[in-house]
């Protein structure tokens, strides 16, 4: 009757642990990490195949599951804590995601990795010794069933925690590894969602939004709605600062120009292929938006005069801001722009500021209000 009672106490851990590992790994793997083993499958097969999400969550869970089993066999700390037969499968699950946000071509490298593997080894080998040497006799038959249930699921727990806490959990990164997948399948209105309420950015994202915008018509309109670093250097990839992960740089120059960059700063080569006519339709808003990145509001409004019917009522957003700024910072404009509601506007931006004497606070009532506008990037940014 004991014994029975010991199998059973058993049997309801293990299952239970069992059961979290799966819905653990598969929450992790489908929905927080999916876009990483995108990058690194592409990366590793050198763009030849890509990951499935479906079928590669399936797969890694049995692997890992796998090597539960065989941990399993050997005996050793699981005899002990039965739970600790699945620290190698989270062990490894947390190589397989701890890739370094700045990797080039090898996704895994460094101390971590090398840590890691050390950890795997000394876990088999202290696993062996106990096994063969050692009295590991389960403490878990001698506790109640709630009790064994319990001290399992908080080993587990603790594992999960370290695996989240290891892996690569950078936001920046993995707004850009989703943006960049978004973009390979055309769907740049949900590239242009993933992160949109989030200030975390780097020059790349920017580049990879703006080349969003561009593709969707809506760059002059909304780019300002977005957090922005890198002033026009962000406009397109150098191959170092502001890259892609694995989308390939060369259908973002294909939809400008068939001339490559080379050498030159993103403004230099944008106005180098207007002069000589080699530009795509999409270069005079990369060229507007670089002037006003930079704040060049006098670039802006000699070039805009040409290219943009200022009365037209479809003129887009920013453009009409940057106009009105201008407008009333030049004592002698060389383009004077009026329009009702972009006045009305912009006398209560200065109003608001004018209302609080602190900066940071000034700023802060500032952005709640204006935060998506030209205006806010010129004064704050």
């Amino acid at each position: 009757m004991a014994h029975s009672y010991r199998d059973n106490n058993s049997t309801l851990y293990k299952f239970m642990c069992a059961i979290v590992f799966i819905l653990f790994t598969f929450i992790y793997l489908y929905f927080f990490q999916a876009d990483l083993l995108f990058m690194i499958q592409h990366v590793l097969s050198g763009g030849a195949t890509h990951y499935n999400r479906t079928i590669g969550t399936f797969i890694i869970i049995v692997v890992l599951y796998l090597v539960q089993v065989g941990t399993r066999k050997i005996g050793g700390l699981g005899e002990i804590l039965y739970a600790l037969t699945y620290f190698p499968s989270l062990v490894l699950l947390t190589i397989l995601t701890g890739v370094d946000s700045n990797f080039s071509d090898v996704p895994f490298d460094g101390v971590g990795l090398w840590f890691m593997w050390l950890l795997l080894i000394a876990y088999y080998v202290i696993s062996l010794f106990i096994k063969f040497y050692g009295d590991a006799k389960s403490e878990n038959s001698s506790l109640t069933i709630a009790g064994a249930l319990w001290k399992n699921l908080l080993c587990m727990a603790c594992m999960f925690m370290a695996v989240c806490m290891c892996a690569n959990s950078e936001s920046t990164f993995h707004y850009r590894l989703r943006v960049e997948r978004l973009l390979g399948s055309d769907s740049y209105a949900k590239a242009l969602r993933v992160g949109e309420r989030s200030d975390d950015t780097d020059m790349s994202l920017t580049m990879l939004r703006i080349y969003a915008l561009s593709k969707s018509k809506q760059l002059g309109e909304r780019l300002f709605e977005y957090p922005l670093v890198g002033e026009s250097k962000a406009l397109l990839p150098d191959g170092k600062d502001v890259r892609c992960l694995f989308y390939p740089d060369n259908i973002i120059f294909k939809s400008l120009s068939i001339r490559k960059m080379g050498v030159m700063t993103p403004m230099e080569y944008l106005l180098y292929i207007e002069r000589h006519g080699l530009a795509m339709k999409p270069v005079t808003d990369y060229i507007l938006c670089g002037y006003l990145l930079d704040k060049n509001l006098d670039g802006f409004v000699n070039f805009i005069r040409y290219k943009y019917n200022l009365e037209s009522p479809t003129l887009p957003k920013h453009y009409k801001e940057a106009l009105t700024l201008y407008t009333h910072l030049r004592a002698n404009p060389t383009l004077v722009y009026h329009s009702e509601v972009m006045d009305a506007d912009y006398a209560d931006f200065q109003k608001l500021e004018s209302e609080h004497s602190d900066k940071k606070e000034c700023e802060s009532f500032v952005r709640d209000m204006y935060g998506d506008t030209y205006w806010f990037y010129y004064f704050y940014h």
